[in-house]
């Protein structure tokens, strides 16, 4: 049975995040990108991609788009094949990061009430970059544009929306531990949102997984080593029943 490939973006992120992948992947596999916008719930996300897809599937996500597919193989194992993890987490967020979230989203929806300030959203700012792709990568006018345009693309409401799912996320480490489908989790080695021991400790808990460190790379390891990604995506799909 021909497995579908079910691309789920990050907070803020659209999917140019797999424009490589998608490219080297759509002769080989059915793709889906799956939709983020208009919900405020990460259930609901994963409730989408399974009711816009059919037969096999393989969810492929990153960051918010990871726990988007932990929550689809919760809800919806029996339409799994495989499972594949970016630069994301199965537990909860640390406290410092909570915190983080809810002011960013009050802060934004204080900005978006008051009629005088007139703010352009842009999500993703130079000051933030740092910590969404690693150090090397900041002086590239192309790939910081594509980033910063993923975020304009995505806006003020569906980024308070995302967010707001993000808090209110299932737990899924105690999900993993039972999932016996063959999993990937992949990461950058020099992610600091959600560093390697984060996915390390997912894939020690995954039965049937393997791990994945590219070097020398952040947050978006799509984006900045595509090749790396692509060839690891490949050889976990080929090796798929």
């Amino acid at each position: 049975m021909q497995k579908t490939l079910v691309f789920i973006p990050g907070l803020i992120l659209t999917d140019d995040l797999y424009a490589h992948q998608t490219e080297a992947l759509k002769g080989s596999y059915p793709i889906h990108h799956a939709e983020t916008r208009g919900m405020d719930s990460i259930t609901a996300m994963a409730e989408r991609a399974l009711d816009e897809t059919s037969g096999q599937i393989v969810p492929i996500g990153l960051s918010m788009g990871g726990c988007i597919a932990l929550e689809i193989a919760r809800i919806g194992k029996d339409r799994l094949a495989g499972l594949v993890v970016m630069d994301s987490t199965a537990g909860a967020d640390t406290e410092t990061r909570r915190a983080e979230r809810v002011a960013e989203i009050k802060t934004l929806k204080s900005l978006m009430q008051n009629p005088e300030i007139k703010v352009k959203f842009k999500g993703i700012t130079n000051q933030l970059l740092p910590r969404f792709i690693a150090p090397q990568f900041l002086e590239d006018q192309a790939l910081t544009t594509r980033i910063m345009d993923m975020a304009t693309a995505i806006g003020q409401e569906n980024f308070i929306l995302q967010q707001t799912a993000l808090l209110n996320r299932h737990q899924q480490m105690d999900m993993l531990e039972n999932f016996d489908l063959p999993s990937l989790f992949l990461v950058g080695a020099l992610d600091t949102l959600t560093p390697p021991p984060l996915a390390q400790a997912m894939a020690e808990a995954a039965p049937n997984s393997r791990y994945v460190e590219i070097p020398d790379v952040g947050h978006l390891p799509p984006m900045e080593a595509p090749e790396a990604v692509t060839k690891a995506l490949t050889e976990f799909l080929g090796d798929l029943a």
